[in-house]
């Protein structure tokens, strides 16, 4: 057994063996103890972790936490919690990692380098899937149904300079018009492009999430987004990961809204849309 972590404060060892203690005699997963509230929790992996962060999120806010095992992908889940302690018997180097760079105290009896799987022979499905992500927000996504490639796409559209990229059967293709030029082309020529995608776009208004909606894209990444966009989005079932999100997007001169979305703002069809952008590109 690798020597004790002693990530905190004096006085860890003994309340985190006192509170490990109490998740082995009770045979659970998780115990979360919130300001002298407890509760024990015992779904396989990360489940209560995941309802955890979506509906209950202030059970999380500030807890101290006891978790049979803790991976990345536990790691990411707490850190998004806000969590303020971490006891486990047993932690992975890159959970230790991101917990303490995201300044979470931790308690742990031994650490290993990759979490494994319950029989040994391979690494933890979750913790395999989450090998390449960078950041906590990246994991927690990933383990709501997001790619890393289209992660991996946003970043490369803008250590590049490109405006668009679309991942579709195994093809990646790159585009650097302004505004929605490219999406207009993509749907007039080559259809098949879009359906099913991932897609990476520098900025999402309303004009280009009613494109992309009618292209049939299935997730879409993006640095800045807007309110209608990601409504729209949301309203058609297509996954959108997105850095930042504003009312609106703005023109040039940030002196008022981008004028193709002011000419779709009260259309609610998407099909209506798509053919008013058709007509503006035709022109």
């Amino acid at each position: 057994m690798a020597a004790l972590l002693l990530l905190c404060l004096t006085g860890c060892r003994r309340d985190g063996e006192k509170m490990l203690n109490a998740l082995e005699e009770q045979g659970v997963g998780m115990i979360i103890d919130n300001h002298g509230e407890t509760t024990t929790y015992d779904l396989p992996g990360v489940q209560d972790l995941l309802r955890l962060t979506a509906e209950e999120p202030e059970r999380l806010q500030g807890a101290v936490v006891a978790d049979k095992r803790v991976g990345k992908a536990a790691a990411c889940l707490l850190i998004e919690g806000g969590v303020k302690h971490v006891n486990t018997p047993l932690v992975s180097t890159p959970a230790r990692e991101m917990l303490e760079a995201a300044g979470i105290s931790l308690y742990a009896r031994e650490e290993i380098p990759l979490m494994v799987n319950i029989d040994g022979t391979d690494l933890c499905p979750m913790e395999k899937k989450l090998l390449d992500a960078k950041t906590p927000e990246q994991c927690a996504a990933i383990l709501r149904g997001a790619s890393l490639e289209g992660f991996q796409m946003l970043d490369m559209l803008n250590q590049q300079g490109l405006s668009l990229l679309v991942y579709n059967n195994g093809q990646l293709t790159t585009h650097a018009n302004r505004g929605v030029q490219d999406l207009l082309l993509l749907i007039s020529d080559q259809p098949e492009r879009l359906q099913g995608a991932v897609v990476a776009d520098k900025i999402i208004g309303k004009a280009a999430a009613a494109l992309m909606a009618a292209g049939g894209v299935k997730e879409v990444h993006t640095n800045i987004i807007c309110t209608p966009a990601r409504e729209l989005f949301e309203k058609e079932g297509i996954r959108v990961f997105a850095t930042e999100e504003v009312p609106m997007i703005l023109n040039r001169d940030k002196s008022s809204m981008c004028p193709i979305d002011t000419q779709i703002a009260d259309i609610e069809s998407i099909d209506e849309c798509v053919a008013v952008l058709q007509a503006r590109l035709a022109r």
